[in-house]
């Protein structure tokens, strides 16, 4: 599938750099009864399964029991399991929606939902075991239980010191559940409606920022990433170390500098609800271009990290590799020193290299400091000589009332040690902030994202409000399977598959000649299997004999998660193939005949017609109709050793004019263990899934360009197949030599399934 141009790699000195740039708008979908914000129904028993989870997690990671509700024996792999699986109906759910509603957009909305429920699930469920824990207290000290007061006093410590730590590793837990779950499956399945440029990267909910409770605290900043400030006051604000390394990069990309660059996403957004506000995705802006690159962590090392590509070249060398290698490792060695090197000029010269080495150097002693005074003040008074008055002032004021003593040695040698720093370490220091900076760049942005769609969701418990913004169509639900209502949805669609089954006449005579019993050798090495898959693609069987095979595949309304009718036939008709490969390999070792098969697949985008013989169900459709030609074969044409070496099953023809009336109908085929797709069939197939289109020469078919298109489908569990369609001409043939003699200008479809040419395309891709 295609990749978004905007997320194409791009040269910056060149060197290639690849932009990050992921929008999670809302801005499309339609706000609910109170016209602020968008109504949403999430599944009450999802809600009610996070609460368990999220305390389940409380517990495991403070390593405190004495909780409500805390389960001891509770199994973790089946727990975990279940909650993925109640996580992935959940955004099954949402992608039905949003492929109905024809808006990706929905999902994101249910992304958010579940975002805020897990973290009011964590914060709730700890509040509650904090009251929890104070409640047993005061019971145990009523009933003069001194040493089961002791034991839960101290459980009362650990969970009121760790609270910052418990609830960010509970908030992680869970955003990891659903991140799996989008990874392993749903990512594919979204993918398959609205591409590939739709579907946000892992890190985007693997987010720290997403999981913290307060994500400005210093001690947070510190741990993950790096410290920076957000007043006025403070010497290492966030915006001064974006727009340097803005300002930077469009001076050596011959760009004019500003003095200040836009917001990035750090403000309140001002936008309509759920619009993006990145200056980022803003055209225009030459500036907004550099900070997509710096979102992108990679990009920091591609750019400046002389020192990795100094070991791969070292490394090359002395494996004697290619000297072209070696020869462009040098060049990327030389512009990356180049550039790492004006870099810490540009930062000199707006005196930030001082506080970036400064903040290096300090975390060695900071908890010493830390309380009584804040990360920032420590900081402060490294960097800037006018602060350290009121801070000596404030620390022998500690020292008076409460007798704490506090040396200052620690920093001065600190001061000392930033003083004579070599520059070379200076640049390794400012290569690591650089990195961990376009890390915190990139959450940031994603964090604000996520928070302002968050500041517009309503979520609707009321049986008033929800009949309202039922009635007024603008209720989102995300609802389990059980909680979904069951009523059947009228047929709007159907696709329908005939496997020409020939063959079977001459195998059953030479059963019966070795005095074997045919009816069951067909029945368990035939039509058993091919009725164990019919469930995997949503299948039914119509009609089922020793020559003809009719299944139907029927699309609902309200149901786009089973709009797949004709991608999931082509499916189903790719593994009747392998049943009879398979049945045929027994064949040959019981030296009985093989069998031959020809599938067709139609559409029709209406309901078919049903008629019942007592219990028995008659479907009447003009699909079956077409496929039942789609599946034919015209019998010369088996006889032409091109189509038998070819590595393709299907071959068309249109018949001469003057020769139509020696013919019944107006096509032949030549169709040998092949599938063949009507028109309207791989119409509706395009609709379904995205594909790519490819011109290449086939393996086995060389000298000639054939267009092939590739795309991968969904089975009813939600794994995902490859699929490739073989788009070939119609051509004219006379029948008194079966030779071509023009063409029409149309086409046929073929589903391919040669192994070569399958394993061929896959490696291509």
């Amino acid at each position: 599938m295609a990749v978004s141009d905007s997320m194409q790699p791009q040269k910056f000195a060149g060197i290639p750099l690849k932009p990050y740039r992921h929008g999670f708008g809302l801005e499309r979908l339609k706000l609910g009864v109170d016209n602020l914000r968008y109504d949403i129904h999430l599944s009450p028993g999802f809600i009610k399964a996070t609460r368990r989870m999220a305390l389940q997690l409380i517990g495991r990671i403070s390593g405190v029991a004495d909780l409500p509700d805390y389960e001891n024996g509770f199994n973790w792999y089946r727990g975990e399991k279940e909650f993925k699986g109640l996580c992935r109906d959940i955004i099954t759910d949402a992608i039905k929606q949003a492929k109905l509603d024809n808006e990706s957009q929905v999902l994101f909305l249910a992304k958010a939902a579940l975002a805020v429920v897990f973290k009011e699930a964590v914060n709730d469920r700890y509040k509650a075991c904090l009251q929890h824990v104070n409640n047993q207290i005061w019971r145990q000290e009523m009933a003069y239980n001194q040493d089961q007061v002791k034991h839960l006093q101290e459980c009362l410590q650990i969970l009121t010191r760790n609270r910052d730590t418990t609830i960010r590793s509970a908030n992680a837990r869970l955003f990891r559940y659903l991140t799996d779950v989008l990874q392993e499956s749903m990512n594919d399945l979204y993918t398959l409606h609205f591409g590939p440029e739709a579907v946000l990267p892992e890190d985007f909910f693997a987010n720290p920022l997403l999981h913290a409770e307060n994500p400005t605290q210093d001690a947070f900043l510190m741990g993950e990433y790096v410290l920076l400030g957000s007043r006025r006051e403070d010497v290492n604000q966030y915006e001064a170390f974006l727009d340097a390394l803005n300002d930077f990069l469009a001076s050596q990309d011959g760009q004019p500098t500003s003095a200040a660059t836009p917001p990035a996403n750090d403000e309140e957004p001002t936008n309509p609800p759920g619009e993006q506000a990145s200056r980022d995705m803003t055209a225009g802006n030459n500036v907004a271009n550099y900070t997509d690159w710096i979102k992108q962590e990679t990009n920091m090392d591609a750019l400046f990290n002389f020192y990795r590509t100094d070991q791969m070249l070292r490394r090359d060398k002395r494996q004697a590799k290619d000297k072209i290698r070696i020869r462009k490792l040098k060049q990327v060695a030389r512009k990356q020193k180049r550039l790492l090197t004006a870099l810490i000029k540009t930062f000199n010269a707006r005196e930030l290299t001082h506080i970036v080495v400064a903040t290096e150097e300090m975390k060695a002693f900071c908890d010493n400091y830390c309380p009584p005074l804040t990360p920032h003040e420590l900081l402060q008074y490294i960097v800037d000589r006018k602060s350290r008055k009121p801070i000596r002032a404030k620390l022998k004021r500690i020292k008076k009332n409460y007798g704490e003593e506090y040396s200052l040695q620690p920093i001065r040698n600190c001061l000392s040690r930033i003083r004579w720093l070599p520059r070379q370490q200076k640049m390794e220091i400012l290569l690591d902030f650089v990195k961990t900076f376009a890390r915190y760049h990139r959450d940031l942005c994603n964090y604000n994202m996520v928070s302002h769609a968050i500041s517009y969701i309503n979520f609707v418990n009321d049986d008033t409000f929800l009949k309202l913004s039922r009635a007024n169509n603008s209720l989102y639900e995300f609802l389990l399977p059980n909680e979904q209502k069951p009523d059947e949805m009228p047929i709007i669609s159907h696709t329908v598959m005939k496997a020409d089954v020939r063959g079977s006449t001459g195998i059953v005579n030479e059963m019966k000649a070795q005095g074997m019993n045919p009816a069951t050798n067909f029945s368990l090495n035939f039509f058993d299997p091919i009725t164990g898959i019919l469930s995997r693609f949503g299948a039914f069987k119509e009609f089922i004999e020793g020559d003809a095979i009719i299944l139907s595949i029927f699309e609902h309304e309200n149901q786009p998660q089973n709009w797949y009718s004709v991608a999931r036939a082509c499916g189903l008709a790719m593994n009747t193939l392998l049943i009879v490969q398979r049945y045929n390999r027994k064949n040959v070792a019981s030296r009985l005949p093989l069998l031959e098969i020809g599938i067709g697949i139609s559409y029709a985008a209406s309901a078919p017609t049903f008629f019942f013989d007592a219990d028995n169900r008659i479907m009447i459709s003009p699909a079956i109709n077409q496929a039942d030609r789609l599946s034919g074969c015209f019998k010369p044409l088996r006889e032409q050793t091109a189509l038998k070496q070819s590595p393709f099953n299907v071959f068309v023809y249109e018949i001469a004019e003057a020769d139509r009336n020696a013919a019944a109908g107006q096509y032949i085929r030549y169709n040998v263990n092949g599938i063949e797709l009507s028109d309207d069939a791989f119409e509706k197939l395009q609709k379904e899934i995205q594909m790519e289109k490819l011109d290449l020469q086939a393996p086995g078919a060389e000298g000639e360009s054939h267009q092939l298109f590739v795309g991968k489908y969904p089975t009813v569990s939600g794994t995902s197949h490859q699929l490739v369609i073989r788009q070939a001409p119609l051509p004219i043939i006379r029948l008194s030599d079966l030779k071509v003699t023009g063409n029409t200008g149309r086409y046929y479809y073929e589903v391919c399934t040669n192994p070569t040419l399958l394993r061929y395309i896959k490696d291509l891709r």
